[in-house]
């Protein structure tokens, strides 16, 4: 099979059949077999490097190396390829450079394919790039190339790169959508517990990923903890009110007993000073954040609105939930919005793909449980319906220097028990319905650092 001379790009549709793809590799049916991705990678590719993102990439890249045999670009597109690909581990990227677009996007700089006339098979035959090649190499550059590299770039360097540079690229590509919405988010990473993992914490976790103090948890919740190696990742991400996208805009790895409140707002602050005002506009935080002060800064000097969760032990909340259990409060019915159906890429790494089957079978058992359990339960846990009101201009937080207005959610169950939750916003609520719904947040007392 003959590669075209012009690559389409056009749409493809496949249908996953694992027993006819079988049954015809018995028959010997295949004349030449491409990677799912290998069109849809070379097409980003192509689009990147007509808009020389690789390039200032490669220009900003805080590299160790004073002299470059490979050039830049060339290891940036490798680990790009393999992260592709969903793979982390070096020795992959020979598979992946024969399975991947890179070739046919770079062409002869990068590769070609030969086949060879006695046999037919099919392989890559690769130049290199410094001249010093006395063997033929079927690579571009070596694995080991890349995971030197990487292992040899200062981490502190790399993250500035990232924060500063990449997003830089993003903001002169429009990246960033006219409504600026910004989330918070801190999760663990775990690693295997060796303590060659530098800068880790060893910390205690619950059934459920949460952490624990040793020292207050009982002997019964003891029995089902376990210890575990981590590091913590704060980051902001944008998107947009349908969720249509996601783009990294800051990140930071630390130690898993770090605290991630004062570090997100110094994130923010340096967001700020790297790409000027204006583009983050609402930032959604978990109630983790909560920093009257801080919540302040962001609103005063750098214009960002806040939109965060009360918690139940503080004033502003039991002012607003007292003023809806007098009455006081003009709730409306609320009834959320599925979101919209999202569609999935032609090309999913095989552990991804088996993960989100392996997800979506506890999610249908989750919801016959749930199901079969509100027909035949009488507990006041099942959900009636929702009801929201907006309480504007409260000052009951004193550390927080600006009018907060608060978004009173109140859900009713089936015996007619009332449960608030209650969302804290910098900017004036005109339409509770649009602030409850610009979320898709949970009642604090389920939210928390995600896992």
């Amino acid at each position: 099979m003959q590669e075209p001379a012009h690559p389409s790009s056009s749409a493809m549709l496949f249908e996953r059949n694992d027993a006819l793809v079988v049954e015809a590799f018995r028959r010997g049916e295949f004349d030449y077999l491409e990677g799912v991705g290998e069109v849809s990678e070379a097409d980003f590719f192509r689009a990147i490097t007509a808009k020389k993102v690789l390039e200032k990439l490669a220009d900003t890249y805080p590299s160790p190396c004073q002299k470059h045999d490979v050039p830049l670009w060339v290891y940036i597109a490798g680990d790009i390829s393999m992260r592709f690909h969903g793979v982390h581990q070096f020795n992959a990227f020979t598979y992946v450079i024969r399975s991947g677009g890179m070739i046919n996007a770079f062409g002869p700089a990068m590769g070609h394919k030969a086949t060879h006339p006695a046999t037919g098979d099919v392989s890559l035959s690769c130049l290199g790039f410094n001249n010093k090649n006395e063997y033929d190499r079927q690579t571009p550059c070596d694995q080991d190339y890349l995971r030197t590299m990487a292992k040899r770039t200062d981490a502190e360097l790399l993250t500035t790169w990232f924060n500063r540079d990449v997003t830089g690229i993003f903001k002169q590509h429009h990246a960033f959508d006219p409504q600026g919405i910004f989330i918070g988010d801190a999760s663990y990473l775990f690693v295997p517990d060796n303590a060659h993992y530098e800068g880790s914490s060893r910390m205690l976790f619950d059934e459920h990923n949460h952490p624990v103090s040793s020292k207050t948890v009982s002997r019964e919740q003891r029995a089902r903890c376990v210890w575990r190696r981590c590091y913590k990742f704060i980051s902001l991400i944008h998107t947009n009110r349908s969720g249509d996208f996601f783009i990294y805009g800051v990140v930071k790895v630390v130690a898993g007993r770090e605290h991630e409140c004062p570090l997100l707002y110094r994130m923010v602050e340096q967001f700020v000073e790297f790409h000027g005002k204006g583009i983050i506009k609402k930032l959604i935080l978990d109630r983790g954040f909560l920093d009257g002060p801080n919540i302040g800064r962001c609103k005063l000097q750098w214009g960002i609105d806040v939109l965060i969760p009360a918690r139940r032990d503080m004033d502003i909340y039991e002012d607003v939930v007292g003023l809806a259990k007098a009455g006081a409060l003009d709730f409306k019915h609320w009834v959320q919005q599925p979101p919209p159906g999202k569609s999935v890429p032609l090309h999913r790494p095989e552990a991804i793909r088996k993960r989100e089957e392996a997800r979506q079978r506890t999610l249908a058992q989750r919801k016959a449980k749930a199901d079969a359990d509100a027909k035949t339960s009488t507990s006041s846990e099942v959900l009636f319906r929702s009801e929201v009101a907006v309480v504007a201009g409260l000052k009951t937080f004193a550390s927080c220097p600006v009018p907060l207005d608060a978004i009173v959610n109140k859900e009713v169950d089936a015996d007619g028990n009332e449960d608030y939750w209650v969302l804290l916003s910098t900017s004036p609520v005109a339409d509770p319905y649009l602030a409850a719904g610009t979320t898709h947040c949970v009642p604090p007392s389920k939210s928390g650092i995600a896992n």
